[in-house]
């Protein structure tokens, strides 16, 4: 036995056998969800809208106030193509200046959406573009990420994913702000 295994099986005596995972269960009625996810959302700098499914057009024009608006949301392709080429993803031409993707789900306790390649035809597209609008089905809330990870769990296979929560901000330790130095300065959510 090398000192590795020695020092391994030291410490597999130590342990001692692993204790139970505690059980966690917190409730939020479900009907205090999208209250929740909008008071989180905005505390964190994310405009939020609600709309109804005939009005998601006009609220993305709203908000965008024109530009190259992009979509990966088949039912909005039409409108808005996505012409995005991550083998160029710098060409001025082809990059969107708003990229409109839908969430699979949002997470009430801390606004985060959750974002796959599924909804994601490029993984450049989540943190690219300046301005990103986010639409989400307020029926597809959990209330917290435990519940989230579950639903993670019964996805169908996906290569990437992430949770995007508001804005991309960093300050450093002089207290200098800056935006969309990871991501998008701007991050808009249309519940519907």
């Amino acid at each position: 036995m090398d000192s590795k295994e020695r020092i391994l099986s030291s410490l597999k005596n130590v342990v001692g056998e692993p204790l139970p995972r505690p059980e966690i269960n917190l409730q939020y009625k479900t009907e205090a969800l999208t209250e929740i996810f909008i008071g989180v959302a905005e505390a964190s700098g994310t405009e939020v809208f609600l709309a109804t499914g005939d009005t998601v057009a006009e609220t993305i024009e709203t908000w965008s106030k024109g530009g190259n608006i992009q979509s990966s949301v088949p039912a909005l392709q039409k409108k808005y193509p996505l012409v995005f080429d991550e083998q160029v993803p710098f060409e001025k031409d082809k990059m969107p200046g708003i990229f409109v993707t839908e969430a699979s789900f949002g997470v009430a306790e801390n606004a985060a959406l959750w974002l796959t390649d599924h909804e994601l035809s490029s993984r450049l597209l989540a943190f690219i573009p300046e301005r990103i609008i986010v639409l989400l089905k307020a029926d597809t809330l959990v209330p917290t990420m435990h519940e989230a990870y579950e639903n993670i769990g019964a996805e169908p296979p996906f290569g990437f994913g992430l949770f995007m929560a508001g804005a991309s901000k960093t300050a450093d330790i002089e207290q200098t702000l800056v935006k969309g130095a990871q991501g998008a300065k701007e991050l808009a959510v249309i519940l519907y």
